[in-house]
């Protein structure tokens, strides 16, 4: 198995046998991690934040095999809206099954971009956060960047009639927020409607941390 830690995302790529499908595939899947975690310099173990629900929507999804071969190479794209289902980890477009060439490869490449196309942000997710005396604050975390995250990996991959791909997408708002402290959260500022909106235009000294730390391990590239 190789891992390959983008901080939003998580790519595992194995190889198995698979024989009830008699051909090689490829399985995208998410992973979206929704326990509660404890924010920085907390000063009480109640002081958590958790999101239960929400979407990821994506304007691209990219997965290449390229060999020494000129006339062996294989590439799937999918542009689109594709919207992944936090509470889930279930997309639509379903991508859990794409088909693969068989041959032997030596380098694959896996390439996702957040939705960018219009006003509407690429990240929505529903939560809350919980103070010091135990008081539950409802959050929305809303992230509005064309972010695209992507991995590549060098060496020779042999894909036959056995194989099966899987490309494991983990999305952990616990690596996004690792570097908001609860001070933050205890002055941040509600919206009419008593909620913590975190986003590019309310309170932004937390959006820019998430971002910040976003940006910081969106790039990855593995040589095997």
């Amino acid at each position: 198995m190789i891992l390959a830690l983008l901080g939003i995302a998580l790519i595992a790529f194995t190889s198995c046998e698979k024989d009830d499908l008699g051909e090689p595939v490829i399985q995208v899947e998410f992973n979206t991690v929704n326990s509660e975690f404890t924010l920085k310099n907390s000063s009480a173990a109640a002081n958590t934040v958790g999101f239960e629900s929400g979407h990821i929507i994506l304007e691209s999804v990219e997965f290449e095999l390229e060999s020494d071969t000129d006339s062996l190479e294989m590439e799937f794209e999918i542009e689109s809206f594709i919207a992944v289902d936090f509470a889930t980890g279930e997309t639509n477009p379903d991508l859990s099954f794409v088909r693969l060439q068989q041959g032997t490869y030596t380098e694959m490449e896996f390439e996702m971009e957040l939705w960018d196309q219009t006003d509407q942000p690429a990240i929505v997710l529903t939560g809350s956060w919980t103070d010091d005396e135990g008081t539950i604050h409802p959050v929305r975390f809303e992230y509005d960047s064309g972010q695209d995250f992507s991995v590549e990996i060098e060496g020779n991959f042999v894909v036959d009639e056995t194989t099966t791909m899987v490309a494991e997408v983990t999305l952990d708002p616990a690596i996004w927020f690792s570097g908001v402290t609860n001070e933050a959260f205890a002055s941040a500022t509600k919206n009419t409607d008593g909620v913590i909106v975190i986003s590019s235009e309310e309170n932004e000294d937390i959006y820019d941390t998430v971002e910040d730390m976003i940006d910081l391990v969106s790039e990855v590239e593995i040589e095997m």
